[in-house]
């Protein structure tokens, strides 16, 4: 997750953009025993909404 404040940056660039594609194709990719994993080596959170 990237996060920045809308008055120091209007937007990412062309190139951020890109990387952030190809992140999420890898990221949807994974399988559940994968996720499974990243999550209990703390790679990723699990983040809920209410």
């Amino acid at each position: 997750m990237y996060g920045f404040s809308k008055s120091q940056r209007a937007n990412i660039d062309d190139d951020e953009e890109q990387q952030f594609k190809e992140a999420a194709k890898h990221v949807l990719a994974l399988t559940e025993k994968q996720l499974g994993e990243l999550l209990k080596k703390g790679d990723f959170e699990e983040v809920k909404s209410e």
